[in-house]
């Protein structure tokens, strides 16, 4: 049996790749990013996300670019394709619901 936050952690990671899929093959800012998985009820910490992407990054499905000017730094993620065939079903993941 699983635990329910290893439930929750796979049901948010799903959600992230469907809010990037929108974008796609552009990106979005983690601020967009993070408010809109508060409205879907997911709220959570900048260090959780981050943790989060950092998971979805190292398997491949997303991709993280930092953008620096004079006093700012956005941070944007996107999907990739390995991404999108995830959420065909062309692929498998362990750490990403399937049926959300």
């Amino acid at each position: 049996m699983r635990s329910i936050g290893a439930e929750k952690n796979k049901r948010i990671r799903a959600a992230v790749l469907e809010i990037l899929k929108t974008q796609y093959p552009g990106a979005l800012d983690l601020k967009v990013l993070r408010f809109t998985l508060d409205n879907l009820g997911f709220p959570m910490t900048e260090s959780s996300l981050s943790a989060h992407l950092k998971y979805l990054q190292e398997k491949g499905l997303l991709r993280a670019e930092t953008k620096k000017g004079a006093g700012f730094r956005l941070v944007y993620a996107s999907l990739t394709a390995k991404g999108w065939d995830l959420l065909d079903g062309n692929i498998a993941e362990t750490g990403v619901d399937e049926s959300l």
